[in-house]
This record gives structure tokens, C-alpha cells and sequence, in this order.
């Protein structure tokens, strides 16, 4: 498992800056290379005047304007040994720029700024963010501070795991990003409302136990996976609660770097009642989110 290749997403303002500082650590980090995208949205509103010669020329001063504003970005915030270079795209939406620039880059990590709306903003609005959380085939990283432990500075990442699967695969996948010194959390969370025997054993039959002998079987599995697991140094946290209330708090306890959670997949009906853990990290937590598709590069 290796990142050799970050694609750094940027709308050009501020706030997706976070992005890129991100980005630009990361890379120091895992010894990768930068590139940059932008996808021009803008000229979009042209269309309509399109076959005007003075639309045409209002067109080409937009994406001048757009490239000259890439250029300044990437000489503030990417060292110029990381970055690899820029790509930009036309697109009718930012979602759909996305995904033309990951298609074309074809990148190991996706490194993007989120708002972090919650409530009314964020029903009305979406996320571009988490629209390529729940569509991206590669790994996602989304941040809204930029904040990150300097290379050869010890990490220590919170990954957020459901039970429902062999944790064992997903554990050494992120543990092999990792260096001795860093430390890795195991966190599972016994939701009191719902769960699934199968993430406990078959012994834990409906209608549901207490809880406490829920957190015993999952901290024994857990504890058996971070005896087997190489490299880092590994402990395991197991609470009651909500997921992604629960991890959110964990990361804020234990002053982690980073939270790493994989991705359900989960469409329409499902993820409307069910939600998304992985999309509710993205919006509340105060470090770095890395989302790892079902199945993915890394």
C-alpha cells in the first residue's frame, strides 16, 4: 500500500487553501508528489452567448483569471519538489469536475477542504466534499483546518471500525501508512439502539443483550487483531453511543491527527435513514477525515 500521487482540489478560495496545506504535508510524509485541479465552472453561465464574440472574449478573461489564480495558490501553499503540476477541467458543476480530474490524474489520495456546514446550510447546500466521499474509488481526505503533524513527527489516528466485516484487512492497510513511533487506535462503537450478532458472535442472539457483554466481545476481538498487527504501536477504545458523536468525541479525547473510517457505499433509502458516519466525520471533526472506499487502491 503506497500514496505516491496526491490530487489537491481547489475552488480557488480561501477556505479550500486548508486543502492544500494539507496536501502539501501529506506529501512530505509519504514522500509523494502533488498535483493540483481546478475545474472551471464558471465560464458555464456563458453559454447561453456563446456564439458572441464579446462572450467569447468575457470567457477567455475568466479562465486566464481562474489559471493565474491557480499558479499563485500553488506557489503559496506546495513546496516546488512536490508539486507535480496543475490540471484544470471544464465542467457544468463542481461534482462533475471532481470526478473528471480524478478520472484524468488517476491520484492514490484525494485531498480536499470541506466547510463543515451542518443543519439548514448543509441541507440546502450538499457538500462537494461528501458527494465524492460516497462516489470516489479512491481514498478521500477531507480537512477544514489544514492541521497536521510535521514528517518525522509521531501521528497518532483513530480508525473507526463497524465489526460487520474482518477488521484485521482494513487495520493493516492503514497501519502500513504508519511509522514505528506513531500510534493507532482502534475504536468501535455498541450503538444501544441497533446492532447486528454479527458483529459480536452468534451468542449475542435477538432480542438484544445489555450492552457491557456487547463492548467485552468487541474489545476481545479487537484486542486479538492489535496483537497480530505489525508496525505501529496499537490499543484499542470501545464505547456505547452513537458512531460518529462517539468517534467525534474519541478524537477530541485522545488529540488524535487523524480519523480514518471506511465507507458503506450505502445509496437512496438506505443512506437516508441510516445516514453516513463517514459524512458526519467530515463535518464535525476537527483533524483530518480520510475516507477509504469499500473497495480501493489503498
Amino acid at each position: 500500500m503506497a500514496i505516491n500521487t496526491i490530487l489537491a482540489l481547489t475552488d480557488l478560495s480561501e477556505n479550500s487553501c486548508a486543502g492544500l496545506v494539507l496536501a502539501e504535508q501529506l506529501a512530505r510524509r509519504f514522500h509523494a508528489k502533488v498535483v493540483v485541479g481546478y475545474a472551471h465552472t464558471r465560464t458555464d453561465v456563458l453559454r447561453a452567448g456563446q456564439g458572441r464574440e464579446e462572450a467569447k472574449r468575457l470567457a477567455a478573461w475568466v479562465r486566464q483569471d481562474d489559471e493565474e489564480h491557480l499558479r499563485s495558490l500553488c506557489g503559496r501553499h506546495i513546496e516546488r519538489l512536490r508539486l507535480a503540476g496543475t490540471q484544470t477541467v471544464d465542467a457544468p458543476g463542481a461534482r462533475e469536475g471532481v470526478a473528471a480530474l480524478v478520472a484524468r490524474v488517476k491520484p492514490d489520495l484525494v485531498c480536499m477542504a470541506t466547510r463543515g456546514r451542518t443543519g439548514l446550510a448543509h441541507l440546502l447546500l450538499g457538500s462537494v466534499a461528501e458527494h465524492a466521499i460516497r462516489t470516489s474509488e479512491v481514498p478521500v481526505v477531507v480537512t477544514q483546518a489544514g492541521r497536521f503533524p510535521a514528517a518525522g513527527e509521531p501521528m497518532r489516528v483513530l480508525l473507526g471500525l463497524d465489526l460487520l466485516t474482518e477488521p484485521a484487512p482494513l487495520v493493516r492497510r492503514v497501519a502500513d501508512l504508519m511509522a514505528p513511533e506513531d500510534e493507532l487506535v482502534l475504536a468501535h462503537v455498541v450503538e444501544s439502539t441497533y446492532y447486528s450478532p454479527s458483529a459480536y458472535g452468534s451468542e449475542f442472539a435477538l432480542p438484544q443483550p445489555d450492552v457491557p457483554p456487547l463492548l467485552q466481545a468487541a474489545r476481545r476481538r479487537l484486542e486479538a487483531v492489535a496483537k497480530d498487527t505489525p508496525g505501529p504501536a496499537v490499543r484499542v477504545e470501545v464505547r456505547p453511543g452513537r458512531p460518529g458523536e462517539s468517534l467525534t468525541d474519541m478524537e477530541d479525547a485522545l488529540q488524535a491527527h487523524l480519523v480514518v473510517v471506511q465507507t458503506h457505499g450505502r445509496r437512496g433509502f438506505d443512506r437516508l435513514m441510516l445516514g453516513s458516519v463517514s459524512e458526519y466525520l467530515a463535518r464535525r471533526c476537527r483533524v483530518p477525515v480520510l475516507v477509504l472506499p469499500k473497495t480501493g487502491s489503498v
